[in-house]
This record gives C-alpha cells, structure tokens and sequence, in this order.
C-alpha cells in the first residue's frame, strides 16, 4: 500500500460518527464538532500508514484492524489499495462477528 490509498467509509460508519455527534451535542456542539473532526484525522492518517492499528481481538485477522480516538474504536479493513472504515462506536459497546461486514 502507499500513500495513494483511497479511505472507504461504509454505510454503517456514516451513521454511527451522525449517531456520536448526535448524542455528544446533546450537551456540547463544540465538542460534537470536535469530535467528529478529530475522529476524520485520525482516518485521514491511515491513509500514510495503514497498519497503524491494532489487530482487533475478537477477529484476529492482519487486515481487520482498529485505532482508537479517546473511547472510540474505528475498525477498519485493508484489501489492495482501499481502506474500508467499517465501524466506529464506543469501546464499551461489545461487538459480535456480524457486526463488520
């Protein structure tokens, strides 16, 4: 992979950073913003290095892997030249096979 990699955000991944921006600008838009913002960086950063993340545990596969922003886990998968964001939420949420397509 090199610098050229194209991020994929899945479906599923769209609604869940709407769903964490929803739920933190409850009580603090600024913060919902920052969020967000800060979340899309450190996608943006996989983009150079891909493998910066960890293997997630409970699939233990080299190309499902996650990195985290504060509470949040952003699981991806690598597959060629695409990085497919696949699913962010909150590390205390359990996640189950068919959580990740």
């Amino acid at each position: 992979m090199d610098k050229n990699n194209l991020i994929i955000l899945s479906k599923d991944a769209d609604i869940d950073i709407e769903q964490i921006y929803t739920y933190i600008e409850i009580n603090s838009e600024f913060y919902a913003i920052k969020t967000k913002q800060e979340i899309g960086k450190k996608i943006l950063n996989l983009i150079i290095l891909p493998y910066m993340g960890r293997k997630v545990p409970e699939y233990n596969k080299e190309y499902i892997r996650e990195i985290f922003y504060k509470s949040y886990r952003i699981i991806y998968q690598i597959k060629e030249s695409c990085i497919y964001i696949q699913r962010i939420f909150h590390s205390k949420r359990l996640i189950s096979k068919n959580l990740i397509q």
